[in-house]
């Protein structure tokens, strides 16, 4: 097995646990060719590479690789047991997941209501095949904006309720899914009825990605999936631009495994042509070199260049690299428009940042208040907001005013994301 690529290389090469936690996720790694990375690590080196598994949230996955290893080659593995208990938890949290799951997908199926799992509820069953290898925390499905109240009853028959206000006679068009449905003792559920907000840069069309679904046994029910070409899409797009690539390796590792198992089935001029509708090259494209170099799956000759004729810019994947694997945990709550305001040296320019983050659209506050956004008490929740605000970032805006050097990696790695995020969105035409 060829090293990694100078990307992951050079940021690796002082950090032995990520490089070797790279070398040993990898899809489709032989037993032999594991056993050697395995094989030398002495104590010190098993905890570093268990603690760095378990900040990229892939202790589990790493489990199973192992365990394997331990059976045929006899290799010891410390802390073996406390990865099997944890693998163990992650299981039987995941079964509950299914069973509740199961519930909603059949209440929908006697509806008539098409349903299509996304992300982990379709995942975990096929393409990790084994309930203990990957965490999950919702239940995310999508419908057809059109079934959204025929679903919304159903899911209060069976005991759910929306967790903040929503209506669907509002506009909704910066968010994507209902939201979070919860219940007493069962897992959150999500309903989407789109895969991005419509205020996104980005243009899907719903009919088309409907038009592409396959069929799919999700938690014991006749479902359905993304199509192939689409699920890589959405999974790109929730793990680089969504999530700003703080996801960590288990957000990239779910497309490594998408793309090696269905490898002979993607149609990836397809891919090309619907990420090209979408308005996602430059996302699609960064992600798959991050796949690429990351996990060593293979990319087909020339996607990227069909997706970014100009190339990337090595310095970009440098940043990526960095923004994924990181997973730097600071004390300062750090968003973008904080780390825009840091670099402005205009105090009008710092005053139009302070105010847009304040009084945001009213249908935003009555989301994160729970109140109608007609309601009377709507304008002193900007007040609450105000409070809020300063009360959660308040520490970080001082610090940033007395130039405190502790800033500067917090500072840094924001304004990187924030160039980051910037090239992604689709060029104006």
């Amino acid at each position: 097995m060829e090293p990694h690529p100078n990307g992951y290389q050079k940021m690796t090469d002082s950090f032995a646990p990520l490089r070797v936690l790279l070398n040993m996720l990898a899809p489709g790694s032989r037993p032999d060719e594991l056993y050697a990375f395995a094989a030398p690590l002495n104590p010190e080196s098993w905890g570093q590479l268990f603690a760095e598994a378990r900040k990229q949230g892939v202790e589990s996955y790493l489990y199973k690789q192992l365990s394997s290893l331990a059976d045929e080659h006899r290799l010891e593995i410390p802390e073996r047991e406390k990865l099997h208990r944890a693998y163990i938890i992650t299981a039987a949290k995941n079964m509950i997941i299914l069973h509740d799951a199961e519930a909603i997908l059949r209440a929908f199926k006697n509806a008539d209501i098409q349903t299509a799992g996304l992300k982990g509820i379709y995942l975990l069953e096929q393409v990790y095949a084994d309930l203990g290898t990957r965490a999950m925390n919702d239940i995310d499905l999508l419908v057809h904006k059109q079934d959204l109240s025929e679903c919304l009853e159903i899911m209060r028959g069976l005991g759910y309720q929306t967790s903040t206000y929503f209506d669907l006679a509002d506009a909704n068009i910066d968010t994507k899914h209902v939201p979070p449905m919860e219940k007493d003792n069962s897992t959150m559920v999500e309903l989407h009825w789109t895969l991005l907000e419509e205020d996104e840069p980005f243009t899907l069309e719903p009919e088309g990605i409907w038009a592409r679904t396959m069929p799919a046994n999700i938690a014991n029910v006749d479902a359905h999936a993304l199509g192939i070409e689409d699920l890589i899409l959405h999974l790109s797009l929730h793990l680089t631009y969504q999530h700003f690539l703080k996801l960590g390796l288990r957000g990239l590792l779910d497309i490594a495994l998408v793309i090696h198992k269905f490898q002979g089935s993607i149609d990836w001029q397809k891919m090309v042509s619907i990420a090209k509708s979408w308005g996602a090259e430059r996302v699609t494209a960064l992600t798959l070199k991050l796949v690429e170099s990351g996990f060593r799956v293979p990319i087909h000759p020339g996607i990227i260049a069909s997706l970014v004729p100009e190339g990337i810019a090595p310095w970009l994947v440098e940043n990526a690299h960095l923004q994924l694997l990181q997973r730097a945990i600071s004390e300062d709550r750090f968003t973008p428009d904080l780390a825009d305001f840091s670099l402005q040296k205009s105090l009008f320019s710092k005053i139009r940042i302070g105010l847009r983050r304040v009084f945001i659209p009213r249908i935003s506050l009555a989301r994160i208040y729970s109140v109608p956004p007609n309601s009377p008490r709507i304008l002193g929740l900007y007040l609450v907001r105000l409070r809020d605000l300063y009360r959660t970032y308040g520490k970080t805006l001082l610090r940033l005013k007395r130039k405190d050097a502790r800033m500067e990696p917090a500072l840094e790695e924001a304004a990187i994301s924030n160039v980051l995020h910037a090239w992604m969105v689709p060029p104006k035409k």
